[in-house]
C-alpha cells in the first residue's frame, strides 16, 4: 500500500464518519421534532381542559407552541429531505430523459443549497443582533426574540449540507441502464 493510497482511504473514512455523524444529528432533529410536536398536543390540550374545566386559563400556552413549531419544522427538513419525502412538482421531470432528470436534479439541489446556506449566514447575524440587542418578543410571556430564531440558522445549515449531499448522491449516482433511459 503506497503513502497515496493510505491518505485516501483515510480521507474516505474521515469523510464516511463525518456523513454517519451528520446522520444522527438529522435523525436526533427528527425524533426531537416528533417529541416537541407531541408536547404540543399535551399543552393544548391541558389547555384545554383548564379552560373548560376549570374555568382558568394557561399563560404562554400559543406563544410556545407557536415557537416549537417552528422547531419542529426546521429540525425536521433535513430529515425529510435525506428520504426524499418532501413535496415535489415533477411535471417537466416527467418529461425528460435520465440524464436531463438528473443534471436538473443536481442543478436544483445546489440551488436549494446556495438559498439554505445563505439564509443560515443572514440567521446567523440576526440571532447575534438579537442578543446583542437585547430584543425580547411582546406577548403575554416576555421571551428572548433568538429563542425564536436560533433553530433558523441551525435547520436551514443542515438542510443546506443534506441539499449538496443529494446534489453529489445525484451526480454520482450510477448512470441508467440501456431500457431505462
Amino acid at each position: 500500500m503506497t503513502g497515496g493510497s493510505r491518505q485516501r482511504d483515510a480521507s474516505r473514512n474521515f469523510v464516511l464518519r463525518a456523513i454517519a455523524v451528520f446522520d444522527r444529528i438529522i435523525d436526533a432533529g427528527a425524533v426531537l421534532s416528533a417529541a416537541l410536536l407531541i408536547v404540543i398536543m399535551l399543552a393544548t390540550t391541558v389547555k384545554v381542559l383548564f379552560r373548560y374545566g376549570l374555568r382558568t386559563s394557561l399563560i404562554g400556552v400559543d406563544e410556545i407552541s407557536g415557537t416549537l413549531l417552528l422547531y419542529i419544522g426546521l429540525l425536521g427538513a433535513a430529515w425529510v429531505l435525506r428520504r426524499d419525502e418532501h413535496v415535489t412538482v415533477d411535471l417537466l421531470l416527467g418529461h425528460v430523459g435520465e440524464r436531463t432528470r438528473r443534471n436538473l436534479l443536481v442543478l436544483s439541489s445546489l440551488l436549494g443549497a446556495a438559498v439554505c446556506l445563505l439564509v443560515a449566514v443572514l440567521g446567523t447575524f440576526e440571532v447575534i443582533n438579537s442578543i446583542e440587542r437585547g430584543i425580547r418578543i411582546p406577548a403575554e410571556i416576555e421571551m428572548p426574540r433568538a429563542v425564536d430564531l436560533i433553530v433558523i440558522p441551525i435547520g436551514f445549515l443542515f438542510l443546506g449540507i443534506q441539499f449538496l449531499r443529494r446534489a453529489l448522491d445525484v451526480r454520482n449516482a450510477a448512470p441508467p441502464s440501456e431500457g431505462e433511459v
